[in-house]
């Protein structure tokens, strides 16, 4: 997302995989996460040399699924396990799972589940740690603006009714209305992943309190570099280390590019000189 990759129709122009693996190599630890279906080949035997000619590691994946529904559950599973087994080839340690409320549409807050769709839910996240298990995977549940697992209560439902692991993502946190720190001692112990981003508050407040559209807010600037907007990710990191969190922090600075002439290789460089030091 730092590069502007995404597979929703319409959010911008996509960068080649070439230029985005080389600039993320040219800046980073050596590890990428996966991008969007259709980024990286869908066959392990190409992804394989691709990844390893720009001496990059895979780390994790991230895979949407609608699990509140019985009907469907069987489907959304199995596309679970084509995506968990593809990840595992390619050395990935952790599946990140976004529970979405359908497959088309924009981000939406306030998405209430009844008792029912609660439960299908949490029993459907109990299948997905099964499948993770079976292909040597940790999973991440990531609370996500415009997903059905969003704010405080969503997630405190989350811990109390499964054994998942969560990935905790800052700007999505402020965005539904939770708060960073909170979060992280409510799933102490069971912050399994991290992505890290930096939020415009005042845009933040305009799509959080006024229904403003997430694209459009992110083409107008709603994730800034780490460290330039209200977020406090310092506070964030600090916490984590003192919490002896031992996993990856990755930087998901959502864009959307205009023309291939846009270069986000800039604010990526700005975010890891912010928080490199922190890490330290």
């Amino acid at each position: 997302m730092c590069w502007g990759i995404s597979d929703i129709p319409g959010w911008g122009h996509q960068l080649d995989p070439e230029r985005v693996l080389s600039e993320a190599m040219a800046v980073g630890e050596g590890a990428i996460t996966a991008g969007p279906p259709g980024f990286l080949p869908d066959r392990s035997d190409q992804a394989k040399p691709l990844l390893k000619r720009h001496r990059l590691s895979l780390v994790a994946g991230q895979v949407d699924a609608i699990l509140h529904h019985h009907d469907i559950r069987g489907a959304e599973l199995a596309h679970i396990d084509g995506h968990a087994q593809w990840l595992s080839a390619l050395g990935a340690e952790t599946l990140v799972l976004s529970a979405i409320p359908q497959r088309a549409g924009g981000a939406q807050h306030g998405i209430v589940l009844s008792n029912a769709e609660w439960a299908h839910l949490l029993h459907s996240i109990g299948s997905v740690q099964h499948v993770c298990s079976r292909h040597k995977l940790r999973l991440a549940v990531q609370p996500r603006f415009g997903s059905t697992i969003q704010g405080p209560e969503d997630i405190e439902r989350l811990l109390v009714g499964s054994e998942a692991g969560v990935c905790l993502d800052l700007g999505h946190l402020i965005l539904a209305g939770a708060d960073p720190i909170d979060i992280l001692e409510l799933a102490a112990g069971r912050i399994h992943h991290v992505q890290l981003n930096d939020l415009d508050p005042d845009l933040a407040e305009e799509v959080r309190d006024r229904g403003h559209d997430y694209g459009d807010a992110v083409s107008l600037g709603l994730f800034k570099p780490l460290g330039e907007g209200g977020a406090h990710a310092d506070r964030v990191v600090e916490a984590l280390r003192g919490s002896n969190y031992r996993g990856w922090y990755i930087l998901r600075q959502e864009t959307r590019l205009a023309t291939a002439e846009d270069r986000p290789l800039g604010r990526v460089s700005r975010s890891l000189e912010y928080l490199l030091p922190l890490l330290s």
